[in-house]
């Protein structure tokens, strides 16, 4: 017989991440894609076909956006606004990292150095910010966003109400209901949130949480794959997700040149020498066609110069058509009547 009810992808690689999918629940197992560089650009086309094939597709506990996702959820329950969602980074992104100059500190914490230059380029907490607004709604203030510095812990989290004021209040925010990241509060995640009701203000002041308009409820620790088999046992046992797109995208993690690129170059992407990612709106990223990063492999080549820093749209880079990736995000942009591949 066969036993296995789920199949979790841990890979990290966006068109490998595609092929579990749609292999597993082809074969009716439930998905947890622990692979949030695949979520954060099929997402919505492997929600659809979980539900077609009556199986269940869902992001993982213990990732930043599983775990943030329920403080997200216990807040909404309570009746409170969820202002601003987000995690805390524990290095300043390094934009000229690569798999060389990492080689060194991943050999010794017995990582892959691609993955480690993922986290210290800054496309990791990127990708994580993406799949928080894609679960909810909530898009980012700023491309890249604005990753202000807190002290350590729990002295962090106390600043961090003042910090995500809106600028009219003396904070750094353009607008409220945005995903962010912080440097400072690592390795937690956070929900920051306000509350139109003066009792329920009230009682968040009397309960110690600070004297408002913004509270912050933090969580100090995220156990990344410790708690997956949590998820696997919500969606085999109890038929549920613990994260999940919402409907169509709403942020996009869109590629941004790490170095100057000549037209004629191959790059490569995630965790590599070339590229690394950013988040924008998927509206902004559609209407500027900036290209989703999980579609950039090494095959991808420049089409034209582009300097360090740019963020590179489809007129700038010739991808990989023969993807699995690439051929299913274009089925899911033609479901939501778009037309950008």
């Amino acid at each position: 017989a066969n036993l296995v009810e789920c199949a979790i992808d841990a890979t990290g690689v966006p068109d490998v991440g595609a092929k579990v999918a749609t292999d597993a629940m082809k074969n009716k197992k439930h998905v947890v894609m622990l692979n949030v560089e695949t979520d954060v650009v099929i997402g919505p086309y492997l929600k659809k076909m979980a539900e077609k094939e009556g199986v269940i597709y869902t992001g993982s506990a213990g990732d930043e956006p599983g775990a943030v996702m329920e403080l997200y959820s216990f807040a909404k329950a309570m009746g409170m606004n969820v202002e601003v969602m987000g995690k805390g980074k524990n290095n300043k992104i390094d934009y000229d990292c690569n798999p060389d100059t990492v080689l060194e500190e991943a050999t010794r914490r017995k990582m892959s150095p691609k993955m480690l230059c993922a986290f210290k380029d800054g496309t990791k907490t990127m990708v994580e910010m993406t799949a928080m607004s894609n679960y909810t709604g909530l898009v980012p203030d700023v491309i890249g966003g604005h990753g202000p510095k807190t002290s350590p812990g729990t002295e962090g989290v106390k600043e961090l109400n003042d910090i995500l004021k809106l600028k009219k209040d003396g904070g750094i925010l353009n607008k409220h209901g945005v995903v962010e990241y912080v440097n400072g509060i690592a390795p937690g995640v956070f929900v920051t949130v306000s509350t139109p009701n003066e009792e329920i203000a009230y009682q968040m002041s009397y309960h110690s949480m600070g004297p408002g308009p913004l509270w912050t409820l933090y969580r100090p620790y995220h156990l990344c794959n410790l708690e997956t088999p949590l998820t696997v046992a919500k969606a085999v046992i109890d038929g549920e997700v613990t994260c999940v797109p919402i409907d169509g995208l709403v942020s996009e993690c869109i590629t941004r040149a790490k170095i100057d690129l000549k037209a004629g170059q191959t790059i490569d992407g995630i965790g590599g020498y070339t590229t690394h990612g950013s988040i924008a709106e998927a509206k902004e990223s559609d209407e500027k066609g900036y290209v989703p990063f999980g579609l950039v492999t090494n095959k991808a080549v420049m089409k034209r110069d582009v300097k360090k820093g740019q963020l590179l749209t489809y007129d700038d880079i010739e991808l990989d058509k023969s993807t699995l990736i690439y051929k299913l995000r274009k089925e899911q942009d033609a479901m939501y009547g778009k037309n950008v591949l």
